[in-house]
């Protein structure tokens, strides 16, 4: 399963979990509200680690 990364707008908390990519909301592990999935960026390394996180924009 893919990890996945998850706010919860009461605690005003991201935290990240594995679970189905069709699953777009989960129980927040703190205050047990509705946490809803957001797009995450990530960084990635070639073979030096010299990768960098893109927005998708270009570039």
């Amino acid at each position: 399963m893919p990890l996945f990364e998850f706010y919860c707008e009461r605690c005003e908390k991201k935290y990240e979990e594995l679970c189905s990519s069709e699953q777009n909301t989960l129980q927040c592990p703190d205050c047990g509200k509705e946490a809803k999935k957001v797009f995450s960026l990530f960084r990635t390394g070639g073979p030096a680690g010299g990768g960098t996180a893109s927005s998708g924009c270009g570039g």
